[in-house]
């Protein structure tokens, strides 16, 4: 028999949601109870068969809104918002350093998530994380790329300008422990963020300009 009609915005589909995400987050998927999430959320066990299909689709469903809330939560900076692309470039380097840097904080359960598929991943769920925030986020470096150089590069070239730029911004959140033990632990207040990033971005500013220049003389 299927559930009664819900008309708040506590429906049981929500509470599904938010209960399984931090189960997940917590326990990862092959860990995960259906019995406690459904137990979390005030449920009956068949309800997640209900409303998702399978324990499987209800972890996609929730990988689909930690991964977009990534991207959404601080707005990403997009370079047909600025006069120059390399003040765009600029606010976008700031923008995913703040997001990964601070991804505990500001992002604890697509972090976590992040943390489990590392290890162990699940078919289809890194998939949904690169279509709703990888993928956005390499586009948009590609578009601001392009604006700066101001034609594409040649062959794979391109591409390794682009990844060169978003290889700037993880690798602090990657080798922390490590830059940590060489004596420069990566920062962890929006303050201190902004001013690496600032950094950060002379430096792919400089390479992108080098780009440029070379494209001229061609």
């Amino acid at each position: 028999m299927p559930p009664p009609p819900e008309t708040s915005q506590d429906t049981t589909r929500h509470r599904l949601l938010h209960a399984a995400s931090e189960e997940f987050a917590r326990d990862g998927f092959t860990a995960a109870s259906v019995r406690a999430i459904c137990d979390a959320a005030d449920a009956n066990v068949s309800a997640v068969k209900y409303y998702f299909g399978s324990k499987e689709k209800l972890y996609l469903s929730v990988w689909e809104v930690a991964a977009a809330e990534m991207v959404s939560k601080e707005p990403m900076p997009r370079v047909e918002d600025f006069d120059d692309p390399r003040a765009a470039l600029r606010a976008f380097i700031a923008w995913f350093m703040r997001l990964v840097l601070t991804e505990k904080d500001a992002h604890p359960i697509a972090g976590r998530l992040l943390a489990h598929e590392t290890v162990a991943p699940t078919p289809g769920a890194l998939d949904v994380f690169v279509r709703n925030c990888a993928g956005p986020i390499k586009s948009e470096v590609a578009r601001i790329v392009d604006a700066i150089i101001g034609s594409r590069l040649p062959g794979k070239q391109h591409g390794d300008v682009v990844f060169a730029v978003i290889a700037l911004c993880v690798n602090a959140k990657h080798s922390r422990e490590i830059l940590t033990l060489l004596g420069h632990p990566p920062p962890t207040t929006r303050a201190g963020i902004n001013r690496m990033a600032s950094v950060m971005a002379d430096f792919a500013i400089s390479g992108l300009d080098g780009f440029a220049k070379q494209q001229e003389t061609r």
